[in-house]
């Protein structure tokens, strides 16, 4: 079972290593950078940003996900973070569009930087892993299906993201800890 464990970590080590620290800095400093950050995704993708954007509430960031009731209109200044595996699905491509038009900037969280929607974005981070294009291994050992590759790298590597935010922002777990949901 050990070895099993392993062996299923090795797809998600491999995306690991081919990550630009350049991009991820660039991505943290438009973070910052932002007044607001609105997030999307779909799918598991967009779970896992969901989760993101609760770990940047806990930062202390104003925070929505797109499609939430609550979710006010965005503006310049605003900073919309796009993750999508492909780039190629027409509704967040229409999202990108809403936000330029709003004048807010966009970030990218992509499997491959050459995706559709990648040219519209200022800020890629791409972790490159498998895409309908680009499958990365095959026979005895092959990758999880359907973007898992892509999904436990992009929670990984976000996560991280928000380990450096708390460094720059002076924050503990503690601190975070106060502003975590408190309805349990």
């Amino acid at each position: 079972m050990k070895r099993g464990l392993t062996q299923a970590l090795v797809p998600v080590s491999r995306v690991l290593a081919r990550v630009r620290p350049s991009d991820v800095e660039e991505f943290e400093r438009t973070i910052l950078g932002s007044r607001r950050v609105f997030l999307t995704g779909l799918g598991r993708t967009g779970l896992i940003a969901r989760g993101f954007a609760m770990r940047l509430m806990h930062l202390g960031r104003r925070v929505y996900h797109v499609g939430d009731v609550i979710t006010p209109a965005i503006r310049r200044g605003d900073l919309l973070v796009v993750c999508s595996r492909t780039g190629r699905s027409p509704i967040l491509r229409h999202y990108m569009r809403i936000a330029r038009r709003a004048g807010a900037r966009v970030a990218l969280v992509t499997a491959d930087r050459k995706s559709p929607i990648a040219d519209a974005a200022d800020v890629v981070l791409e972790l490159p892993s498998e895409t309908k294009d680009r499958k990365t291994l095959r026979g005895k050992n092959p990758e999880p299906p359907l973007g898992s590759v892509f999904e436990q790298a992009m929670l990984l590597v976000l996560d991280q993201v928000v380990l450096r935010l708390m460094r720059v922002l002076g924050l503990s777990p503690s601190d975070l800890s106060r502003i975590h949901t408190t309805f349990e």
